[in-house]
């Protein structure tokens, strides 16, 4: 879907455009937290009305974007918060709400030198809860206060993983120190945002290390004048990690890599795997010098370790909850300012795109 205009105009056409997705998003979250914390909807969007302020003053533009959501999908403004703000709220809920908070993602970096192309390659594959297989949307956004933007992203947030107009894109991945747990700071999804926001990578990468963040993430940042890094950050405004190309790539799962940002990294404690997820996907790096959209595709339907895998399938004998897939691959250029995206894992679903930010949906 594509929207256009102002903060205003822009949510409401959104939030009018996604209503029946932002509504199931809204159930499969509820289910979530009742079935992880035993919090009803009602306790989960007090918690998530505390980050109202920490939003509006880092980014006005985006408080008043989430209340334009709202308003288009005929929802309360807390309920858009709260899907903004659902890894927040779920590193401070109770009981095991911390470990759905673990999503599992791999993504990637290639300089021009190593693609055929030779033009920057960026993706990941974006692992999550089944349930948003049903509420995951490409959402083209058009404005002049800001560069244009394609995201892959769940219906009702701000922004996922994407590209923009001047050339940045960007990956993420979810990191667990031993510090989060949910406190106030600018929320995940709203500094995801604020990189597709940026005119540059190192603009996006210098908001990302200079906000008071709320939780620990990894940022993978690269734009079209051969910028590209890897910001691993904690919660707060300490210092953040930064780790560039070894010959021309990067790549990341869910574990810190540099030393010192967590005593105890709390998702490899939890799930070791995503080790092995790295070292795959980095293994099938290694094996061409150069790659094509084509071939990164393929690598992104590895299934080394499954059911632990960089493409992974839900597992029909898990609660619904707790049943975790791969809900997009995704393979941008950021030249082209173009992304191929698989909805469903990489290696049962066809790939769609190019999607171009000059282009409609």
């Amino acid at each position: 879907m594509t929207v256009t205009g102002n903060p205003e105009e822009r949510g409401y056409q959104y939030g009018l455009a996604a209503k029946t997705q932002i509504e199931r998003a809204l159930r499969t979250y509820a289910d979530v937290f009742m079935h992880y914390a035993s919090w009803n909807w009602a306790t989960v969007r007090r918690h998530a009305l505390r980050f109202a302020d920490p939003i509006e003053d880092f980014s006005p533009a985006s408080a008043r974007e989430i209340r334009a959501i709202a308003r288009g999908a005929g929802v309360e403004v807390a309920d858009i918060l709260a899907l903004n703000t659902r890894s927040e709220i779920m590193f401070a809920a109770p009981g095991r709400a911390r470990a759905v908070a673990a999503t599992e993602c791999t993504s990637f970096a290639l300089t021009p030198e190593r693609t055929a192309s030779g033009t920057t390659l960026m993706g990941q594959n974006w692992d999550w809860i089944e349930g948003a297989r049903e509420t995951a949307i490409v959402l083209q956004v058009r404005r002049d206060d800001g560069p244009d933007f394609i995201t892959v992203v769940e219906a009702g947030m701000l922004a996922k993983v994407g590209i923009n107009s001047s050339g940045v894109g960007l990956c993420t991945n979810t990191l667990i120190s031993d510090g989060d747990e949910g406190r106030f700071g600018v929320p995940y999804h709203v500094l995801l945002r604020s990189v597709l926001d940026s005119d540059s990578g190192a603009e996006a990468a210098q908001r990302i290390k200079s906000t008071s963040r709320a939780n620990s993430a990894n940022y993978l940042i690269a734009d079209v004048g051969g910028f590209c890094v890897d910001v691993e950050t904690g919660p707060g405004d300490g210092a953040c990690g930064t780790i560039m190309p070894v010959d021309g790539a990067v790549t990341h799962a869910n574990h810190f890599l540099v030393d010192g940002l967590t005593e105890v990294d709390r998702y490899l404690e939890r799930k070791a795997h995503t080790r092995n997820r790295l070292h795959h996907l980095t293994a099938r790096i290694q094996q061409h010098r150069t790659h094509t959209i084509e071939s990164l595709q393929e690598a992104l339907a590895d299934h080394e370790d499954a059911p632990d895998s960089l493409c992974q399938h839900p597992d029909a004998t898990q609660p619904p909850a707790e049943r975790t897939c791969t809900v997009a691959g995704i393979v941008m250029d950021l030249s082209a300012r173009s992304l191929v995206y698989t909805p469903g894992s990489p290696c049962e679903s066809t790939w769609s795109g190019p999607v171009r930010i000059d282009a409609s949906l």
